[in-house]
């Protein structure tokens, strides 16, 4: 019986209740199992997981059996030989986090062991020196939420089936719920996670309706893509999935809903749009074209969270916040690199609660306005502080040993980003859309600086 619950939840007949699964988690501790080959150096050493356990019986999913179980008390997965994370979403019904919002096994922190925390909580970085090539691990998620909420707590499970290069050749699939469990109802917190979970399942109508293309991408590619990927298919899925973040606010306009959510959707998906035209090698005015819909889409979603919270002073983009700086430093420079200065203008006007308060933004700026203030200080020191110093050098050979020093700590130090390792998501549409730094191009085209001194898998090769 209690093997079944397990069943259940993962096939979401069951109500995953917190009393359902500490019952389990108790007669489960009656099996529990010294697993030698979780020992290190084993082919299961990179699973994550306090407890291992025996079934009395196999159980069976989408063809496969096992009788391996690894977990703790609010997470439980079999552990299943092989990779079948896509053959268990087809059986399940599970949908690709594309955007790495799904909390892996373990936590985020340890996603695909790609770079090392260090013990300030920080993370290691590159050193400066020859091109770094693109990491060669990958990581694969597919997921399923249900809100078990009631009114008088929110609560919900997710189901998880999970591969990743940390334990290559085998596959996670089970349950775990959100945070630690259950916390108090709060009707603002409520009504943003329906959002989140009508987010997703717009995601998902968007992914199941395009299908994969049946003729060879006919462009060469700015950016090596990960294997096997379809770019046709995936700017459909973007195009799609921006023309139903626009119905979505349309809709929450008329009825009252949360607008500022779906504008704000929309402006990242429009980034998105833009980087994956340039990604899959398209005319650059094509590209140039998707730029600008990417900056009107920034002024619709300030526009929207204006109108939010009644002040017409929000910024677009939150510098305190290290997601929205990266963004604003790429659709800045990316402004800057493809000569619209037009853009950068109105990107600067989004902005103007934060003037004189960032030294790379302000310097990035002074390209257009010679007489935007010298700061000496800027929100994020990594890593930012090389892309700081570059503008600042003197010597073009300073300047080129910054700016490879930025390239090379870029990626690693943006780690808790949700497109982090966006390249390395093969296997579900809107993984990836590309990974540059656009404002390192800029600020070397500003420079003077010979860009094939700077060749880098993040390092825009044209404009």
């Amino acid at each position: 019986m209690l093997l079944n619950t397990l069943l259940d939840e993962l096939t979401g007949r069951g109500s995953g209740t917190e009393a359902a699964r500490r019952e389990r988690y108790d007669w489960l501790e009656q099996l529990r199992c010294a697993n030698p080959q979780a020992a290190e150096g084993g082919p299961m050493a990179g699973i994550p997981g306090h407890h291992w356990y025996r079934l009395p019986q196999a159980l069976g999913v989408a063809g496969q059996r096992t009788d391996l179980l690894v977990g703790t008390l609010n997470a439980q997965y079999l552990v299943f030989a092989g990779r079948h994370a896509a053959a268990f979403a087809a059986e399940l019904g599970l949908q690709y986090d594309a955007n790495n919002r799904i909390d892996r096994p373990g936590g985020l922190d340890a996603l695909l062991d790609a770079y090392e925390e260090e013990a300030d909580g920080g993370w290691n970085t590159l050193p400066a020196g020859p091109p770094a090539p693109p990491l060669a691990g990958w990581d694969e998620v597919y997921f399923r939420v249900r809100d078990l909420s009631d009114g008088k707590a929110i609560q919900s499970v997710t189901t998880i089936a999970y591969e990743s290069s940390r334990f290559p050749g085998h596959t996670l699939l089970g349950t775990t719920l959100v945070g630690a469990g259950a916390i108090a109802h709060d009707d603002d917190t409520a009504a943003y996670l329906r959002q989140v979970f009508a987010d997703w399942a717009i995601q998902r109508e968007c992914a199941d309706a395009c299908r994969p293309a049946q003729e060879p991408w006919p462009h060469a590619p700015r950016q090596a893509p990960p294997a096997a990927f379809d770019f046709a298919q995936n700017l459909r899925y973007l195009d799609t999935l921006l023309a139903a973040y626009a119905r979505a606010q349309t809709q929450a306009e008329s009825d009252g809903g949360d607008a500022a959510y779906w504008a704000c959707a929309a402006a990242s998906t429009a980034y998105q749009v833009f980087s994956l035209r340039y990604t899959a090698g398209l005319p650059l005015p094509e590209v140039a074209t998707a730029l600008e819909a990417a900056v009107a889409a920034c002024e619709s979603a300030r526009a929207a969270l204006a109108d939010a919270y009644g002040d017409d002073a929000l910024p677009a983009f939150d510098f305190e916040q290290l997601t929205d700086y990266a963004r604003t430093l790429q659709l800045l420079g990316a402004s800057l690199l493809f000569g619209r200065h037009d853009l950068a203008m109105r990107l600067a006007a989004l902005q103007t609660a934060f003037d004189g308060e960032d030294g790379v933004y302000e310097a990035l700026l002074a390209a257009v306005y010679p007489r935007r203030p010298a700061v000496d200080e800027w929100y994020f020191a990594a890593p930012y502080t090389a892309l700081y110093d570059g503008l600042h050098a003197d010597d073009p050979a300073q300047q080129l040993a910054h700016l490879r020093h930025y390239l090379a700590t870029w990626h690693p130090a943006l780690v808790q980003e949700d497109w982090f390792n966006g390249h390395l998501r093969t296997q579900g549409p809107g993984g990836y859309y590309g990974l540059w730094a656009f404002e390192a191009a800029a600020v070397a085209q500003r420079l003077g600086l010979d860009r094939s001194a700077l060749v880098h898998w993040l390092m825009p090769p044209e404009p």
